[in-house]
């Protein structure tokens, strides 16, 4: 007798097992850790700090390309803060990196970071780290008209991002890159007019990255933010 049921079981096996096929031959496998090449290295160094934190945070990566993993320096090789030895560590986000945390208040000016090869070849990098100061009270309340802002520790022309959210779904807020000249900066009355009345966190970022000149195969970059922020009630 013509088992139908038997039938299907059997063409949902086949189909089952023709899609277990076609997912085999399109997956890629995800290749064996890299290791340090010359050729490829980029040099990811990340300065990052906030208002109210005591310590900021160094941290150094080196990448084989520039959007692609972490790895870990060859036996025999160093890497320096000024003149401190930074030891590995590992995450599964981040990969293999070098971090170190210092005190903000006394790591204002000049500092080096320095990969010491295994035959003793350095490459120096050189970064300014100055912290971001808000010389302007911002009160409680604020009322919806301009802002002026004096910002301390910029170059005469500088940015800063301005990032503005209140408790609504449906207002855009504040999200815009601002150029600053002599510290100067406006949160004008036609910003709040993307903002509700009541509760608001303002963020000041300081975003920028130096180029690596003399690195490897793939270059590198210094990137050094600083975040202020500020909470205040908004009203006409």
């Amino acid at each position: 007798m013509f088992n139908l049921s038997h039938c299907y079981n059997r063409k949902s096996f086949l189909i089952a097992m023709l899609v277990l096929v076609l997912m085999s031959c399109g997956r890629t496998d995800k290749p064996a850790t890299q290791k340090f090449n010359t050729d490829w290295v980029y040099f990811n160094y990340t300065i990052s700090a906030e208002e109210g934190d005591d310590n900021l945070t160094v941290l150094v990566r080196f990448l084989m390309g520039e959007d692609d993993e972490a790895v870990s320096i060859p036996g025999g090789a160093s890497v320096m803060l000024d003149d401190e030895i930074l030891n590995p560590d590992s995450s599964k986000k981040a990969g293999i990196f070098y971090e170190v945390h210092k005190p903000i208040t006394s790591f204002a000016g000049k500092h080096i970071i320095t990969y010491t090869d295994a035959s003793g070849k350095q490459y120096k990098h050189e970064f300014n780290f100055q912290p971001l100061v808000l010389s302007t009270y911002v009160p409680d309340t604020v009322q919806r008209q301009d802002m002026p802002l004096e910002l301390l520790g910029l170059e005469e022309v500088d940015y800063v991002r301005i990032l503005a959210t209140d408790t609504s779904f449906l207002s855009d807020g504040i999200n815009r890159l601002d150029t600053v000249k002599n510290g100067q900066l406006n949160i004008s009355v036609n910003d709040f007019s993307k903002l509700v009345n009541g509760p608001v966190q303002l963020e000041l970022n300081r975003e920028y990255e130096i180029p690596v000149e003399n690195g490897m195969g793939s270059g590198g970059k210094i990137a050094i933010t600083y975040r202020l922020r500020r909470e205040f009630i908004l009203k006409d």
